[in-house]
């Protein structure tokens, strides 16, 4: 916000002034100074017990207080503004008979704003009002903004958690019987990224098994993800052959360019698993690669070789294949569980990622142990984009 937009804002709001004197002919002199600023408000108090109901009724954005006035001492009326909390930050300027150092000092350890020895000049009178009140205007503006802010962000947050908790109803529930089984995690963040993943039989012998994540955080990439879920999940790639993953990326690329969905693509790891042959065949598009871990522990990376889906028509995918021994396990995660800051202000690499799976892979809760990891890396529990994590063990 700019300088000139904070006087021309503030402007526009009303100055009011409050004087409290019991000194009637006070009243008439620094209202007589007030007559030339006629968008300007004034009110009087000549009884100082009535100066906090009086104040807390005009909503003043300048007080002048004079100090002493008979029932209650000027200085105690400074500490009763300063102990409410709607008078807290108004603006307070003591009227003086004396230049007192002394006095002075206890006014401002009291939080007064400025010390006048009455009645100054008018032209010094106006521009100390004028120059208090605005600054005190543009503080409430800026206040406003910021509570507005913040009511906007918590509205956002809880648009988020309802993507999210929309995103987790979508996914489908653990297989736990059977040739392949499956495990996983899902950690939106708190501006949720467009994470999406599944897998489902295309017959009785061959499992998808997919991982997606879509550029950018908010509802829209959410949406996005979903979309392009819920193709995977009921077969709806074109004339493709789901059994077929580079067409199937093929396919979607056509389905989902960029340029009809508000610049947004997305990454995948897209592979299909016959359980009777042990024939893994995948494609991916510049997503991580998935890690095959095998029954003697050691560890395969299948790696994504064509670009992002979306980005541009006509792209070509290739399929790889690998067959798998049974009780090898297949890990897809999404970027979110390595692209970590650390406090020290440097990024965790996808190798430091491979060095934890390398040491959990053995355990029933790698998963788990996975999140714990990245979380001590960071040092937070929470992460700043979407973090998923599928598992499949193939057990025939």
């Amino acid at each position: 916000m700019t300088h000139a937009k904070i006087s021309a804002s503030t402007l526009a709001l009303p100055t009011v002034i409050l004087l409290v004197d019991d000194q009637p002919i006070i009243a008439a002199a620094v209202h007589k100074m007030l007559t030339h600023q006629p968008s300007w408000t004034f009110h009087y108090c000549q009884d100082p017990t009535l100066a906090l109901t009086k104040a807390l009724e005009v909503k003043p954005t300048v007080i002048l207080q004079d100090l002493v006035m008979p029932g209650i001492d000027g200085l105690d009326l400074v500490k009763i503004y300063r102990d409410n909390a709607a008078l807290h930050e108004t603006p307070l300027i003591v009227l003086s008979s004396k230049e007192e150092a002394e006095t002075k000092a206890k006014a401002f350890a009291l939080g007064a704003n400025d010390y006048l020895v009455k009645l100054p000049d008018p032209v010094e009178m106006i521009a100390r009002i004028r120059h208090h009140s605005d600054g005190y205007k543009a503080l409430q503006e800026r206040n406003a903004a910021f509570t507005a802010l913040a009511a906007s962000e918590r509205h956002l947050q809880e648009e988020n958690r309802r993507a999210a908790d929309y995103v987790r109803s979508l996914l489908p529930p653990p297989l736990t019987e059977g040739a392949a089984t499956t495990e996983w995690r899902f950690v939106p963040s708190e501006s949720l990224g467009g994470d999406a993943f599944g897998y489902h039989w295309l017959d009785d012998s061959r499992l998808a098994i997919y991982l997606l994540d879509v550029c950018g955080h908010g509802v829209g990439p959410a949406l996005l993800g979903v979309s392009a879920m819920n193709v995977i999940h009921s077969n709806a790639v074109p004339q493709c052959d789901m059994g077929d993953p580079a067409a199937v990326l093929e396919g979607l690329n056509e389905l989902f360019p960029m340029e009809r969905h508000n610049d947004m693509f997305f990454t995948l790891w897209y592979g299909v698993l016959n359980v009777d042959s042990g024939k893994l065949s995948w494609s991916g598009g510049a997503h991580p690669p998935a890690y095959l871990v095998e029954p003697d522990g050691s560890v395969i990376a299948l790696a994504s070789q064509g670009l992002m889906v979306g980005a541009a028509l006509g792209i070509p995918y290739e399929s790889a294949e690998i067959v798998i021994k049974p009780g090898s396990r297949l890990f897809l995660y999404s970027d979110g569980i390595y692209e970590l800051l650390k406090p020290n202000g440097h990024v965790a690499t996808l190798e430091e990622f491979e060095q934890s799976l390398q040491k959990h892979k053995g355990n029933n809760d790698c998963l788990d142990q996975l999140l714990k990891h990245a979380r001590a890396v960071q040092e937070s529990e929470k992460f700043v984009d979407d973090v998923s994590l599928l598992q499949v063990l193939y057990k025939p």
